[in-house]
This record gives structure tokens, C-alpha cells and sequence, in this order.
């Protein structure tokens, strides 16, 4: 007989009502995911005929392993054996599917997922949510809601554990704020509220080295990654929370520029290496965005060759009009151990990043934002041509869902500290 736990029950609770659209669960290892993704579709299914379902992973192997063998054990304690494996998935007698997918990222041969863009579903299940592209989990969005809706509520469970991607902004992070929607709900489960895990677990957890890791799987800390290649720790990025001492107080200006609906538009007042304003634009013309920054460097006094703005795409005629230094990522590095200006401005980041601090005043989401995409500033592919390389914004946008337009102002600000000995700067 299967006995859920105390919060398997809320997570069930969730998935069965009519208002929740998608449910987050997880936060640590033996927090009992797998089990309730099981337990849920076992008892959906048998009581919808001809249902569509669907699980999937970020590699169709794991699905296949992991599932077959977690599905077997639970429906042997619901006492349901009214289904067979196939080729497919998992087929019931009364005709209900479960289709596992591979929701692993094919960047050439399927970069938007179309293999999955036409399929039908009632409801379904994301596991190991934290290893899936969040394109995955936008195109799944719209394929649920389309096979015997009438019958329940189109759903999608998420069971994860702590990763600084998509599953912190979109599940975790509200759920800590106090600012979930109705639609989207987590349920943090931890070690410690699965009463049915062995002592021997919990002990192995507890017994593991690396903190990191051991903050992640036994307390569910989000907080804590164990990227190795991340050049930030959890520690570095909060710091910069904290008052810190201004030593020569030169101003500059960042300026991550945006087109209208495209992503947001970002400027930053910098005294020294502390960022004393910042100006964020979901919607703006370019225009709006360039007065802004000229409206700026005269209040403060910046002149034109302290203000740097991406200059990759529209920021260039906004370079061009207000005559301030353009920014080219992929323009060539000055030490040719890197491969280009940009991952240069980002190894030097991370070398002074514990002399950076805000005092601008910033909202708790926005903070949060900020730490999350500090968080991405990695290093990547390093060993392929021998030069360093920092993880591409189009890599970052695939672990957070956003362009990292306030990762980018920290690094053009970079800039000026490699410059400062070729300038003159008063």
C-alpha cells in the first residue's frame, strides 16, 4: 500500500484542483519526486480512458531507466497492473498513453523543439527539471490542454532539484518571496519530510564533502551551485549587497541597449566600482533609452568616454549619436589568452568582483535577478582552442529564460579597468 507524505499529499492536492496550471516540487534529494510523478499519473490515468500523458527528461535513456523502475514499484503498492511497457512509453488497458520523451537540446538538428511541436497532451510530467531546456517547458506549455480536457484540468509537474536556471525563477524564487500565482505553485520537499527514506540516506548525505553539494541535496539550498565552472561563488555575488568603501569616486555609465519588445534595457551609474543607480526599460525606443543615458552623464558629470553601451546590433547608432565608446563582444580580447573582449571583461570580473558593491536601490526581485544572472558568469569550452571563454548569452537565455542584460552591464564595465592604463582618466 503506498502512503504519501505529508507534502506528496499537498503536491497531489495541486495537481487534482482546478486553478493550477503547473506545479513545482522538489528542493533536495529523497524528497520523494519520482514516486509522486508515478502515484500521480497512475491513479489520472485509470480513471481517464484514452488520456495523454506524457514524462520526459533531459535524455530519453534516463527517462526509460528511471521511470520503468519507479513506475513498477509504485503501481505494485497502488495494486494496478492494468498496463503494459511498449516501444511508446507505457500503454493502459483502458487505452490511456504515456508517451516518454527526450527533452534533450538539439541545437542543429532540432534547436526549437519541433519534434514535439505538434504532439497532444492531457497532462504531464517534467523530470530531473533542473537538467531540461527551459524552451522544453515553454513549447510543452501549449501541447497540454489539447486531449480529454474535459475530463481534468490540463497540468505540468516539475520535480527538480536546486539549479541557478529556470526552475529557481520560475518555481522556487516566487515560492520564497511570498509571490506565487495562483497558476504556479512549488512544494519544497526535503530529506527530512520523507519519513519513509532510511537513516542510512539521510547519513549519506550528511557525510558529503563537498558543501556545495551537500547544501543542495540535503538542505535544498538554491542559493549554493556546484558548477565547477562558475567563476562566482554563492558568497561573492551577495556580498555585493554590502556597503563597501568608494576609493576614487570616477563615474561611468553602462547601458545594455534593447529595441522595442525585444529584451529589457539597462543602464547603470557606476562611482568607482560601486553602481549607485540603475535604470531598467521593459519597453522603450532607442531614442528614450539614448536621452536617458545623455540626461544622465550630464546630471552626474560622465563624459562621453566614460559611457560605453553595446554596440552589437541597435546599440550602434545610439553609440554613434551620443559619441560614447561602443562595446564588441566578439571583438578581439587584448590578452590573447582569451578569445574575445568580452570573456576577458568577464575573467577580469570575477578577479575584482569582491571590490564591487550597490548602493542603488534596488527591489528584492530585482536583486534576485541580478544574483541569478551573476550566477551564470562561467567559464566554457575552455579547453578546445586553448583560450578562455565565458558561457555565450544565447547559453544563458537556454539556463534562465532572459537575456542577461544585467550581467552584461557588469561586464562593459570591465572595460574601463582593462583601458585604464591606454586612457587618461580624470
Amino acid at each position: 500500500m503506498l502512503e504519501l507524505t505529508n507534502k506528496q499529499t499537498q503536491a497531489i492536492d495541486l495537481l487534482t484542483d482546478q486553478t493550477t496550471d503547473y506545479v513545482g516540487y522538489g528542493g533536495a534529494a529523497g524528497g520523494g519526486k519520482s514516486v509522486l510523478g508515478c502515484a500521480w499519473l497512475i491513479l489520472l490515468g485509470s480513471e481517464i480512458a484514452g488520456a495523454k500523458f506524457f514524462i520526459g527528461r533531459d535524455s530519453i535513456k534516463d527517462t526509460k531507466a528511471s521511470v520503468i523502475k519507479t513506475w513498477s514499484e509504485v503501481a505494485k503498492m497502488l495494486q494496478f497492473s492494468d498496463y503494459k511497457f511498449n516501444d511508446v512509453g507505457i500503454l493502459f488497458g483502458n487505452g490511456t498513453e504515456v508517451e516518454l520523451l527526450d527533452l534533450t537540446l538539439y541545437p542543429y538538428k532540432d534547436p526549437l523543439y519541433d519534434r514535439i511541436g505538434s504532439k497532444e497532451y492531457t497532462v504531464g510530467w517534467i523530470e530531473e527539471a533542473q537538467q531540461v531546456n527551459y524552451l522544453a517547458f515553454e513549447v510543452l506549455k501549449t501541447r497540454v490542454g489539447r486531449w480529454k480536457n474535459n475530463l481534468c484540468k490540463s497540468k505540468i509537474l516539475c520535480t527538480f532539484n536546486p539549479k541557478k536556471n529556470w526552475v529557481d525563477s520560475t518555481f522556487y524564487r516566487p515560492f520564497v518571496n511570498g509571490k506565487e500565482d495562483k497558476g504556479t505553485r512549488f512544494i519544497y520537499a526535503l530529506p527530512k519530510d520523507n519519513h519513509y527514506l532510511p537513516d542510512e540516506y539521510i547519513k549519506r548525505l550528511y557525510e558529503l564533502k563537498d558543501e556545495a553539494t551537500k547544501q543542495r541535496l540535503l538542505f535544498g539550498n538554491f542559493d549554493y551551485d556546484d558548477d565547477p565552472t562558475a567563476l562566482l561563488s554563492f558568497d561573492d555575488i551577495t556580498d555585493i549587497w554590502k556597503p563597501k568603501e568608494i576609493t576614487d569616486g570616477i563615474k561611468y555609465i553602462t547601458a545594455d541597449i534593447a529595441r522595442y519588445g525585444s529584451d529589457k534595457a539597462v543602464i547603470m551609474l557606476w562611482n568607482d566600482l560601486q553602481i549607485e543607480e540603475v535604470i531598467t526599460f521593459d519597453i522603450s525606443s532607442t531614442t528614450k533609452q539614448q536621452n536617458t543615458i545623455r540626461a544622465l552623464a550630464t546630471k552626474h558629470e560622465v563624459p562621453m568616454f566614460r559611457v560605453i553601451v553595446d554596440e552589437d546590433g541597435v546599440g550602434g547608432g545610439v553609440k554613434d549619436s551620443l559619441g560614447c565608446v561602443g562595446f564588441i563582444n566578439n571583438s578581439s580580447a587584448r590578452n590573447k589568452n582569451y578569445s574575445n573582449l568580452k570573456s576577458e571583461c568577464g575573467y577580469r570580473l570575477a578577479e575584482i568582483f569582491n571590490k564591487i558593491s550597490v548602493k542603488a536601490n534596488i527591489s528584492e526581485d530585482v536583486k534576485d535577478i541580478i544574483n541569478a544572472e551573476l550566477g551564470q558568469l562561467k567559464t566554457y569550452d575552455s579547453d578546445k582552442d586553448g583560450k578562455l571563454k565565458i558561457l555565450p548569452k544565447e547559453k544563458i537565455k537556454e539556463n534562465i529564460g532572459r537575456s542577461p542584460d544585467y550581467l552584461d552591464n557588469f561586464i562593459m564595465r570591465m572595460y574601463f579597468e582593462l583601458k585604464k592604463f591606454e586612457f587618461h582618466i580624470a
